[in-house]
């Protein structure tokens, strides 16, 4: 019966696969945290000959007590001036430029109604659909913001802003194939303006243009070498394209630049874990304990990489994860309690200290019953000291729990068949290869139960 002792053990390297299944979640799902960019749009009056039209001497004189204002940008007071005339009697080009004084008053509703207005009197006036798209911009309005901006360059405005800023719309409105040539434009017009680089390498990423993109973004980071985003970005686009060796390196550049961000630490930590250094993991997770284990999907990514590092008996790299724990005290919940409790029980029956597991393991299963580890350890444990009623009936409690359910009834298969029981190992062992049928492992070991029951009637 020697090759059946082996059953327990195999089950428990299932779950240690299945804990790195956890820790090791498909790239696709991996996901790096980049910053938005501070976008910053210029609004530039554009004036035409035939705009140049006639003003009446009444509009000159009212010109004339707001021109200091404007000049030195006082477009409150500009404001208050206009208000406390008729706009109505004014002609298109004072209304025109009371709407800018409102948008940069942030008076965008105001601001709407004045522009739009204009435009009903001259619809062709390229500088009121530029406004009016900005307006629309800062309002989140998208979709108008695009209408006016292409009415604007349909009217022969052609400056790297109004590119730009037809490019960061469409990239908005989820359209980055087209945004990637307005950018471009932008460029030939402003070579040197770094945000017409980072909206191009947005579009590119955006549109899965990643070679594009890659070409870019080294062309970048030969003049700003010490920019975090950009090599998160370069982490991104090297995930993207399944360089899991390229997306190491980049993010933890990233990381020795500054960037801490919970998600991108976890992000750093689980590719360690599945394609790089399970030690490195355990060193970032123990340096930035706190920041993992007090916000829950850190703590999550915490326990599943613990747990995995236990399943593999790394128990260094878990010893360094626990202590970094151990120095945190206050903000756990009952649950979380009990699964450090559970590591801290592995790491005790590593060392041979099963008094102290049993102890950490009841906490455990006082604070939170359904916590199917610490079943599960305190079962085998209880096996181990021959204690077999109550390792049965932890097995049995574990059976309760869908996540598991499996191990528990193999950890029963496995004292029947230490204790000779094999009609009732048989049994558990058809039981969980008729619901886990993927369990194909398990096939031979119920044909030698078969034919060791057959023998023994």
């Amino acid at each position: 019966m020697r090759f059946l002792k082996n059953l327990v053990t195999a089950s428990l390297l299932g779950c240690a696969a299945s804990t790195l299944a956890l820790a090791k979640p498909a790239h696709g799902k991996i996901t790096v945290e980049i910053a938005e960019p501070d976008w910053q749009f210029v609004l530039r009056n554009h004036q035409r000959d035939d705009h140049r039209e006639r003003i009446s001497r009444e509009e000159g004189e009212f010109i004339g007590t707001i021109q200091q204002d404007l000049q030195t940008g006082n477009y409150r007071s500009v404001a208050k001036a206009f208000a406390a005339h008729d706009i109505s009697q004014f002609g298109p080009r004072l209304r025109e430029l009371y709407g800018q004084v409102l948008l940069n008053e942030k008076n965008y509703a105001l601001a709407e109604q004045v522009l739009l207005d204009v435009l009903k009197t001259v619809p062709d006036l390229p500088s009121a659909h530029r406004s009016l798209s900005m307006v629309y911009m800062m309002t989140g309005k998208l979709v108008n913001a695009r209408q006016h901006l292409t009415k604007s360059v349909e009217l022969g405005i052609q400056d790297a802003q109004l590119f730009g800023q037809l490019a960061y719309v469409n990239l908005q409105l989820g359209k980055p194939v087209t945004a990637i040539s307005a950018y471009q434009n932008a460029l030939m017009l402003e070579p040197e303006n770094k945000q017409w680089y980072q909206g191009l390498l947005f579009a590119f990423i955006e549109s899965n243009a990643l070679a594009q993109a890659e070409s870019l973004l080294d062309e970048m980071l030969l003049d700003d070498a010490s920019n975090k985003q950009l090599w998160l970005q370069r982490g991104q686009i090297a995930l993207k394209q399944g360089d899991t060796v390229k997306a190491l390196s980049s993010l933890e550049t990233a990381l020795s630049l500054g960037d801490n961000s919970l998600s991108n630490l976890i992000t750093v930590a689980k590719i360690h874990v599945s394609d790089g250094s399970p030690r490195r993991a355990a060193d970032i997770l123990a340096q930035y304990a706190k920041s993992f284990l007090t916000d829950g999907e850190g703590f999550n990514a915490f326990s599943d990489i613990a747990s995995y590092l236990a399943a593999n008996e790394q128990w260094s790299d878990l010893g360094r994860m626990i202590n970094a724990a151990d120095k945190i005290t206050t903000g756990f919940s009952a649950s979380q309690v009990a699964t450090l409790n559970v590591l801290k029980a592995q790491l005790a029956m590593n060392k041979g200290q099963d008094k102290t597991a049993i102890s950490l393991l009841t906490k455990a299963i006082d604070a939170a019953p359904a916590n199917g580890e610490a079943l599960l350890s305190l079962a085998t444990l209880y096996r181990q000291q021959n204690n077999i009623e109550r390792a049965k009936m932890m097995y049995l409690r574990a059976e309760s729990l869908q996540d598991v359910k499996q191990r528990a009834m193999l950890g029963r298969a496995q004292i029947a068949i230490d204790q000779r029981q094999y009609q009732d190992a048989l049994s558990l062992l058809r039981q969980v290869y008729k619901v886990y049928p993927s369990r194909t492992d398990l096939l031979s070991n119920i044909q030698s139960l078969e034919n060791l029951v057959k023998n023994t009637i």
